[in-house]
């Protein structure tokens, strides 16, 4: 069940409920998001999320929040963090920093971009005994798109080449 206000507002809200079965337990969701636009290039959101598990094995709890802050220099340049805390972990602060640049103005695919993650994360996802690390990342990703355009094939077909 979803229930929230009109996307075209200032303010926005959503509100969800989900339960039933989850392997072979069952599992109750419950979220809320929250959503603040100012100004069209300047947005926050802020979401609550709580899961709870019951299973054979045992029954656990799982909290989630997060506050995203989006603004865009201009269609081409923008930048998103994310910080988030659960309690799926002892160290449950992560943060995400990205900054997107699209480089070629006539190819939406032909970005540029800039990613610094800190966060905990398991070692491994099996076993018993799972050992949390704390990893900083720092990453930049180019991507290019190597085929022509249709507006650069439509323009080479009117100049007659």
């Amino acid at each position: 069940m979803t229930y929230g206000s009109r996307r075209d507002l200032h303010f926005t809200y959503n509100f969800f409920e989900r339960f039933g079965t989850y392997y072979t337990g069952q599992l109750n969701k419950a979220a809320i998001r929250t959503t603040y636009r100012p100004t069209s290039k300047f947005s926050f959101s802020t979401s609550a999320e709580w899961d709870k598990f019951t299973l054979p094995q045992r029954n656990f709890s799982v909290a989630l929040a997060s506050l995203q802050v989006n603004y865009s220099f201009s269609r081409f340049l923008n930048v998103s963090t994310l910080v988030q805390m659960d309690t799926s972990n002892t160290q449950a602060v992560s943060a995400n920093v990205l900054l997107r640049y699209q480089y070629r103005h006539d190819d939406p695919f032909s970005n540029l971009y800039v990613i610094y993650n800190t966060g905990t994360r398991f070692e491994s996802l099996t076993g018993s005994n799972l050992q949390q690390l704390r990893e900083t990342l720092f990453e930049i990703k180019l991507t290019r798109t190597f085929t022509p355009s249709l507006k650069r094939i439509d323009n080479a077909i009117q100049r007659g080449l």
